[in-house]
């Protein structure tokens, strides 16, 4: 359960009317000037934290007076300040049976039995404090919290309605139905609530962040780009602000700015890990990976096994040639070892019904069940499941929805949300819905979260989409094929492989005519690669040289949104190549184009695409192929290396890939020597990868199927795993 604060009362002195009456009734039995006064007194005592006295005087005028309510519910107060949980709801009771109305009095048991846990009982005194004080906004705030950590968001929204049509200006009911807002995917009035804090206070710094973010989330950037700026106006040393606002711009290939607020952040707490992991993250985009490298191991240091930095850095070894396979497997195995759990076994799966030919629960696990590459290449596949043989969990661990998580919604037979759960709670869940096939899509990426499998909620558990092993023992199979991990490859996983005969690509809707070939037109070769700057290597850069030298008067367009314009990013990339004597006039540095199709028609301005290596394009490399390019790949000795081998192949292009860098230069002379050849290739290309298995989702769907069947039925048999 979350933990619910901000509930109000305990610890409060009450107002004149509050110490006096409830209601118009008299809470002093015996009412007495002096005896008003003492209490008075006591009850500064109390407001100003010296609790001995105010405790002695309480006890003094229950001596005189034993059946003084406003004394016995404040002794109640101390009781629960000082940890004497039994003591404090006896006496809170006493004062309640005295005073039936005293609504302060309930209000202070129900953040008594929040406390405790006692969820039920709390929110029974919360309600009894309504009854005695019908417009009383904290009780209904209070209740809005328990809603809120129950997960009943438009209840808790309800709840918080009514605190602030009762106290308009109640800031915390506000920033709480703001946070519930965000909880139910409705930014859009969580964007109101934190708009009212700020009219009523222009310097609240919580709602000022809450805001930036939404807005971010809705992608109205730069008036997210405005309210970091404002915060930092008031608070110019929040690291919050700082890191938000750092983020947000490199983001936008904003670098420079963006190193210039997270540095910062770090001068204000140099051991701020959120700081030292967005560094991370920045050198990481402009492809500085030494750097991001030592950011994200100076989190760990800090806070060793924090999941996020151990993640990138993970990712970051795709891209590093200089691992071996034995360095890169085992340093998955020490990034990811500790989050083994033996204690939490396969033998509680023994009770199982181990049926051959029932209905099989497969559970698809993403943050990505929205616009994005992931899910719209497994959503014709869900879409197409049998869903008499399969029944379709789908766990969502984002907030941010579209238009397309509505189709995720209506193709899965259930659709449940984990983004507020802990890896524990969530596996928790998986159990208790008894899924056979817990499928995890792209562990590695973006907030996706594997080490939920780590708590084995299901018997076979599968890594999807990802790029290499997840290091996890808890992790049973492997989704590959035999292009990108052929049956002689010595890359090692702690995962079963299961080879899939086919690999599949959605094939992208609505895309431009492919032109001819631009050569024609230019009489020189235009090549290009629209992937990250962190994906071109050294040795990346050394081999694209050497194409430009051995082709000349050709040029290399670049493009990733706008990163490669932004000075810094521009000035580096620049430099690199001229290390290795290539003209900076011979580049070509695009923008972002926000738009998809505009997006897609940069590929009428190339002839040739490039894929980086070690760490091969994927969606890049389809679009290329799509609009008619030649994408030439250089095979490697590892998954991420042949994610390209393996769509030329399957499109019947393998000619594309190549097997030594020498080999690759050659396919790149051999292709530009031929303008008239390469334009024939240019406009069969697009019909030659909708005719090819690549994009026959039926044929895929039917062997996913029959994979999850062959390891289901393996389990039945012998509860094992096996390479298929």
């Amino acid at each position: 359960m979350n933990s619910i604060t901000n509930r109000g009362g305990t610890g409060k002195i009450f107002t004149e009317t509050d110490r006096n009456q409830i209601n118009g009734k008299t809470i002093f039995k015996k009412p007495s000037a002096s005896l008003e006064e003492i209490f008075e007194i006591g009850n500064t005592y109390h407001k100003n934290n010296q609790l001995g006295k105010a405790e002695t005087i309480y006890r003094k005028i229950l001596e005189n007076v034993p059946e003084h309510s406003g004394a016995l519910h404040f002794l109640g107060v101390i009781a629960h300040q000082s940890g004497n949980i039994n003591r404090a709801i006896e006496l809170i009771e006493n004062a309640i049976k005295l005073t039936p109305e005293y609504h302060t009095a309930h209000n202070n048991l129900g953040n008594i039995f929040v406390d405790i846990g006692e969820l039920d009982k709390a929110t029974k005194a919360f309600k009894r404090a309504i009854k005695a004080k019908s417009d009383y906004a904290q009780a209904y705030y209070n209740l809005g919290l328990i809603e809120s950590s129950k997960r009943n968001f438009n209840e808790a929204i309800d709840y918080l309605k009514k605190c602030v049509d009762i106290n308009p200006r109640h800031i915390e009911a506000h920033i709480e139905a703001g946070q519930n807002f965000i909880n139910i995917g409705n930014k859009i009035n969580a964007q109101i609530a934190y708009k009212i804090v700020l009219d009523i206070d222009n310097e609240n710094t919580q709602a000022r962040l809450k805001l930036a973010q939404i807005l971010n989330d809705l992608g109205i950037i730069e008036e997210s780009q405005k309210e970091y700026e404002l915060g930092l106006k008031i608070a110019p040393h929040d690291t919050r602000l700082l890191n938000g606002l750092g983020r947000l711009l490199a983001k936008m290939g904003k670098f420079q700015l963006a190193f210039q607020y997270l540095y910062q952040s770090l001068e204000v707490n140099n051991k701020n890990t959120e700081t030292l992991h967005n560094l991370g993250s920045a050198y990481q985009a402009i492809g500085d990976i030494k750097k991001a490298t030592d950011y994200y191991e100076s989190v760990l240091k800090i806070a060793p096994h924090a999941a996020f930095s151990e993640k990138c850095l993970l990712f970051l070894a795709l891209n590093d040639p200089s691992y071996s396979l034995d360095q890169f497997y085992d340093l998955h195995l020490k990034l990811r070892g500790h989050n083994n759990k033996p204690e939490h076994s396969k033998k509680k799966f023994k009770t199982i019904n181990r049926n051959l030919n029932k209905r099989i629960k497969l559970g698809y696990i993403s943050s990505d069940f929205r616009k994005h590459v992931v899910a719209q290449n497994i959503a014709p596949m869900l879409t197409n499941h049998n869903h008499e043989k399969f029944e379709i969990f789908l766990y969502s661990h984002s907030i941010n929805e579209d238009e397309y998580t509505e189709s995720f919604k209506r193709s899965s037979d259930h659709f449940k949300y984990i983004d507020l759960l802990t890896d524990e709670e969530a596996a928790d869940l998986i159990e208790k819905d008894k899924i056979d096939i817990l499928i995890t899509l792209a562990g590695r990426f973006d907030e996706n979260r594997p080490l939920i499998a780590t708590y084995r909620p299901a018997p076979i558990q599968v890594s999807y989409h990802d790029c290499a092993t997840s290091g996890l023992s808890d992790m049973d199979y492997y989704f590959t094929d035999k292009f990108i991990s052929p049956k002689n490859s010595k890359e090692k996983f702690t995962e079963k492989l299961y080879h899939l005969p086919t690999y599949y690509q959605y094939p992208i809707r609505k895309m431009p005519e492919v032109n001819e070939a631009p050569v024609i037109k230019n009489g020189y070769i235009t090549f290009c690669c629209f992937n990250k700057p962190e994906k071109l290597s050294n040795q990346v850069i050394e081999l694209w040289a050497q194409v430009l030298k051995r082709i000349p008067d050709s040029r290399l367009m670049l493009k990733y949104f706008d990163y490669y314009c932004e000075p810094l990013m521009k000035s580096r990339i620049k430099k690199l190549f001229t290390d290795y004597n290539i003209s900076p006039d011979r580049l070509i540095l695009k923008a972002k184009n926000d738009v998809r199709n505009e997006h897609l028609k940069l590929y009428h301005e190339a002839d040739i695409s490039l894929d980086p290596l070690p760490f091969n394009g994927a969606t890049t490399t389809f679009e290329a192929l799509s609009m008619g390019l030649p994408v030439i790949t250089l095979k490697g000795d590892r998954f991420v290396s042949r994610v390209t081998t393996s769509m030329v192949a399957h499109i019947g292009r393998p000619e594309f890939a190549a097997n030594t860098p020498e080999a690759y230069i050659k396919i790149s002379e051999d292709l530009s020597s031929n303008p008239n050849k390469l334009n024939e290739i240019r406009q069969n290309l697009r019909s030659q990868i909708h005719n090819s298995s690549l994009c026959n989702n039926e044929v895929y769907t039917t062997e996913m199927e029959k994979a999850y069947r062959n390891m289901w039925a393996l389990w039945c048999d012998t509860n094992d795993y096996r390479e298929f």
